[in-house]
């Protein structure tokens, strides 16, 4: 779908892009999910409103001397409307849960608790890409714009991808198409399925409940790269691992860095633009670690707002955390030395940093960069 919407940011890569800052204050609650009562809690209650013996008797008794047939006829219609009820949920579960999947999939599977199992996907008018992985199957049956599926060892990205018309499509829309702040984690539109780009751009709110791409932005901190240093990511045809390069921020805003805004989403570079980009993302990076990136290398690139230079500069700076992957190489092992990982201090801010900290920049001679297919 998305290979044929491709859009050129050529100036600016953020005009007619997505808000996430104006988002995040605007947080509701229309992704229900089950509450679970602690066990202590059900238990005193049932403690509290137990009845004596006693009591117990004289109110049965009195309840059976209020009955009536027409209290009878009531209560047996209000049965069989439950016993209905729980049949029909019943069958649908299990057709539900009886759908394709693969044991040998990387991706964890799916419990009865997990928010996507009340999907209704539709089988029988479906028409399945050709090449589609059967586990998400039942996922592009409840939506056909499902895309693939994202998953970080041990943080709570663990989530379904969808792609869009465009890249505000699912903003304010979650998987099931309802409308919520909370959105949905999506690919960018322009981005290839079938075949990687040279960069695959993931978006997702960095939601102040600690889900969605709450867990990307913890990257800013060297101490969760080294306890997460792996992406699983999964298009609709194929499995891929990326080891994470680093982590940075960015300026959205160009008035920040004086006029310029580094285009980190663009999914088409040439060889020769994309050292380029490697040299921008060497000279914000957070921290250097043992992955290596070369100009034949494709990349991963998970994209959330963060307000990090709100804080340190007293003032609105529209800003993103970024984590770039790179894709494993053939015959590579998953084990990163994150031992070898080392903090940076003068990684590259954007220009307002600099001005309102009373520092110099000593980027400020660095060449700009715009991604090309050369």
């Amino acid at each position: 779908m998305a290979d044929n919407n491709r859009k050129d940011f050529s100036t600016n890569p953020f005009d007619d892009f997505p808000d996430f800052d104006s988002l995040e204050t605007a947080y509701d609650r229309t992704d229900k999910q089950a509450v679970k009562i602690p066990s202590e809690i059900v238990e005193k209650t049932t403690e509290k409103n137990a009845e004596k013996p006693e009591e117990k008797s004289e109110k049965i008794s009195a309840e059976k001397s209020a009955r009536s047939p027409a209290f009878a006829a009531i209560c047996a219609a209000l049965c069989i409307a439950i016993i209905g009820c729980v049949v029909f949920s019943a069958f649908r579960l299990s057709a539900y849960m009886a759908s394709p999947s693969d044991s040998g999939s990387e991706l964890p599977e799916e419990t009865v608790e997990n928010i996507y199992t009340n999907m209704s996907p539709n089988y029988s008018t479906t028409n399945y890409p050709s090449g589609i992985m059967t586990k998400l199957a039942k996922d592009y049956a409840a939506n056909n714009d499902t895309a693939g599926w994202l998953y970080i060892p041990g943080t709570n990205i663990n989530t379904p991808l969808i792609q869009g018309r465009d890249n505000n499509q699912y903003l304010r829309h979650n998987f099931f198409g309802v409308n919520t702040n909370y959105g949905n984690a999506y690919i960018d539109s322009r981005c290839s399925l079938t075949e990687l780009d040279r960069n695959t751009v993931i978006y997702g709110h960095n939601m102040p409940s600690g889900t969605h791409f709450y867990d990307v932005n913890r990257y800013e901190d060297i101490e969760w790269y080294r306890q997460h240093p792996v992406i699983k990511f999964s298009t609709l045809y194929r499995d891929y691992t990326f080891l994470i390069y680093t982590a940075f921020y960015t300026n959205a805003d160009s008035k920040d860095d004086g006029g310029y805004i580094f285009n980190y989403i663009a999914p088409v570079m040439g060889p020769s633009s994309f050292a380029g980009y490697i040299e921008q993302v060497n000279q914000r990076a957070l921290y250097k670690t043992d992955v290596s990136l070369a100009t034949t290398d494709k990349v991963i690139t998970l994209s959330t707002c963060n307000h990090t230079y709100d804080r340190q500069c007293g003032r609105t700076v529209n800003s993103r955390l970024v984590v770039v992957g790179r894709l494993l190489h053939e015959g590579e092992s998953e084990e990163v030395n994150v031992s070898a990982a080392k903090a940076r201090t003068d990684y590259r801010r954007p220009q307002i940093w600099y001005t309102v900290n009373g520092k110099t920049n000593p980027y400020s001679k660095s060449r700009t960069w715009f991604p090309s297919a050369n």
